[in-house]
């Protein structure tokens, strides 16, 4: 897993979750709240296509590439059964592959603190006028270009953090600063572990990722070492000094693109070459 950045360019996020259509789907969101009979449309996939290219085709959470043999999900971070008012809330969006998702994710939501809670509507809401429930559903959530328009993102943020969610927003938060990578030659796997085993948001953080997003399970053991396993063999190459040259230019560019945030499990290449093995390349 590593840091993700949005594209908050207008032309990158889709009308539907921006300006006037976001708040039309925020002020039905709201009455059928207030009716007790809340109904999510599934709208959300119009922005996979960004999304999956903010994280290079790969899953956000496990780094697996879902090109090839998956369409991927448009994922609710925080899950809309727990969190409706972030339904159709673009902060609250991640590109998934769909075992990470749904096989294991799916509600799951950990916290260790207070839960967000919904912004405050009017006990009279749903006697309003569609104006002013329109002005109701535009602050639930932000708009991720106009801050003006939605719930500030900043204040939005402020509630996250207080939430101290056990799983890692790849957005919001530096996964590389909480997790490490331990390669077993013997049975030819690579785990993610703690990086600060000692410290208590770093084992809370690994245990949600291990147990809510299956991040050590068989499948991801495996590829990560085969990944390891070439990375491994460029650094012995690097360290043996016989090369220099057109070939050294070569293997330093070979190591440097399996860092790059398009390669597959970049943050574990970027742990063992710049935290385990040091190389300057």
């Amino acid at each position: 897993m590593i840091r993700l950045a949005r594209d908050r360019s207008a032309g990158r996020i889709h009308p539907g979750f921006r300006g006037p259509l976001r708040v039309a789907k925020m002020l039905a969101l709201l009455d059928g709240h207030l009716r007790d009979d809340a109904r999510f449309l599934d709208s959300w996939k119009v922005v996979k296509d960004q999304l999956r290219a903010e994280s290079a085709g790969k899953c956000a959470y496990c780094e697996a590439s879902t090109d090839v043999v998956a369409y991927g999900d448009v994922e609710h971070f925080r899950p809309k059964s727990r969190y409706w008012w972030l339904a159709y809330c673009y902060e609250n969006y991640v590109f998934a592959c769909q075992i990470c998702n749904q096989a294991y994710k799916s509600d799951q939501f950990p916290v260790h603190g207070p839960a967000m809670t919904c912004p405050p509507i009017p006990a009279e809401a749903l006697g309003l006028t569609e104006v002013e429930r329109r002005a109701i559903a535009a602050r639930l959530a932000p708009d991720p270009l106009d801050d003006a328009a939605g719930r500030p993102r900043a204040e939005f943020l402020r509630a996250a953090a207080r939430e101290k969610a056990g799983l890692v927003d790849p957005y919001v938060d530096d996964p590389e600063s909480l997790f490490k990578w331990v390669a077993d030659p013997i049975q030819r796997r690579v785990a993610i572990a703690p990086r600060h085993p000692r410290r208590a948001a770093s084992r809370r953080v690994f245990e949600a990722a291990e147990r809510c997003l299956g991040l050590n399970r068989d499948e991801l053991l495996g590829l990560r070492y085969r990944k390891y396993a070439d990375l491994e063999t460029f650094r012995l190459v690097l360290d043996s000094g016989k090369f220099e040259g057109l070939m050294l230019d070569r293997i330093s560019a070979q190591v440097r693109a399996m860092t790059a945030p398009d390669a597959e499990f970049a943050g574990m290449c970027r742990y063992f070459v710049r935290d385990v093995w040091k190389l300057v390349v």
